[in-house]
């Protein structure tokens, strides 16, 4: 049995010391307990009480899923068991928050360790990444702790530290996906509304990449974690409990910053806006929760892993819902448009037929149904406003295609990824 005596850090502020056991890779014993109000959300329960459990739950979230494409090979080639391997070997650092476990025998300071201020190599990156790498990385890195199944990789770039993201299939359409979504955003929104995303070229392969969306001293907290904070009561639905909490955080502009979000999400058929990729940001050293997070991660969408997209036009939109629901559905819960500009949009399909034919040839049939889809969409948008405006509450109603079959776009993606 390997132990050791961790404190769990925000920047130089001690919150939790523990007992942890390396060979088992988790939490035995909460040993003090210091300051919970720099404590990530959620971490204590509504008695403001830090469990094993608990610590142990956050603890392994901190680590690459091992839902990650490829993850097995990554293992192997860094001949390890486990992912919290990586995550004992930085220190638990993300560029995510400010949360570190510092070695209560061997104490650091944050200035001296955090990925924001210090470099980092690229030696894990291009493994995380999917690419090649030296024979000894340096695992000290930010990689050790990024979250999502596609292959992607922290990499500073001019001093910048930029997300560089992969994709699936053989056309890996999820890293054009995201350069769409920025086109989008560009027209309908403002610029601290959303992350923008651009491509990026690395051993001829191209990717997509964005800056880090957080500033000095901010931390990303995702709506799991703002909404395990309190008792959902059963009378209020998902919608209304999201609200409800982000008030009581204080926060501005909730109902029409969520209707930017969802409705863009609706235009492109996001299918993965799970309640871990939005949220709110929080600066740690005030403790205040400042703005919602701007808008990210829109890979999953535009049917990218329909083997027949005619025959996949359907799909559950996440997250509100004991099973998700309807697009339509989904796109009823939203009010507030006095941002929704509908002659901005004119030409944005055309616009993203042809930031997704990029590299992509033989497949314009494919695209011309994914153009066709996202005029339809924005159309449904704007009947939906139509109606709000005559005060019609229904939820809208779209006529579907037809199934005929339409070349392949990810002829490659195994099963089990089309359904994650």
């Amino acid at each position: 049995m390997k132990m050791a005596e961790y404190t769990l850090m925000n920047k130089n502020r001690p919150v939790v010391s523990f007992r942890y056991d390396r060979d088992i890779h988790a939490v035995v014993k909460i040993v003090d307990v210091h300051d919970l109000r720099y404590a990530p959300v959620a971490l204590a329960d509504s008695k403001g009480i830090v469990t094993r459990r608990a610590l142990n739950d956050w603890w392994r979230r901190r680590a690459i899923p091992a839902s990650r494409h490829q993850i097995q090979q990554l293992l192997d080639s860094l001949n390890l068991n486990s992912t919290l391997e990586l995550v004992e070997e930085n220190f638990g650092l993300s560029l995510s928050d400010r949360y570190w476990i510092n070695d209560s025998k061997n104490p650091l300071k944050w200035e001296d360790v955090n990925f924001f201020d210090n470099d980092f190599t690229d030696d894990l990156g291009m493994l995380t990444l999917g690419q090649e790498s030296s024979g000894n990385p340096n695992l000290m890195s930010p990689n050790s702790t990024l979250g999502g199944d596609l292959n992607k990789k922290w990499k500073i770039v001019n001093g910048k530290r930029i997300l560089v993201k992969g994709g699936t299939g053989s056309t890996r359409q999820e890293v054009l996906n995201e350069v769409v979504a920025t086109a989008l955003y560009n027209r309908l929104l403002s610029r601290n509304d959303y992350v923008p995303y651009f491509l990026f070229e690395e051993k001829g392969r191209i990717y997509s990449a964005c800056e880090n969306m957080l500033g000095q001293d901010e931390e990303l907290v995702t709506a799991y974690d703002v909404l395990s904070t309190r008792k959902k009561p059963n009378s209020m639905s998902d919608y209304d409990f999201l609200v409800d909490t982000y008030k009581s955080l204080g926060l501005k502009n909730i109902e029409e910053g969520l209707a930017k979000m969802f409705t863009c999400d609706y235009i492109l058929a996001n299918q993965d806006r799970h309640w871990r990729n939005f949220g709110v940001i929080r600066n740690v050293e005030t403790l205040e929760f400042t703005r919602l997070a701007p808008i990210f991660d829109n890979g999953t969408s535009l049917w990218c892993h329909a083997y027949n997209i005619l025959a996949e036009d359907s799909y559950i939109a996440k997250p509100f819902g004991p099973k998700g629901m309807a697009p339509d559905k989904q796109l009823s819960l939203f009010r507030n448009y006095s941002w929704f500009d509908r002659d901005k949009l004119v030409g944005f399909p055309l616009e993203a037929k042809e930031i997704l034919s990029h590299g992509n040839d033989g497949i314009q049939a494919r695209l011309d149904v994914i153009e066709s889809r996202i005029e339809r969409n924005i159309g449904s948008v704007q009947r939906h406003i139509e109606k709000l405006a005559v005060g019609q509450k229904e939820p809208l109603h779209v006529k579907r295609d037809k199934v005929l079959q339409i070349p392949r776009m990810n002829d490659s993606v195994s099963r089990t990824e089309r359904e994650r």
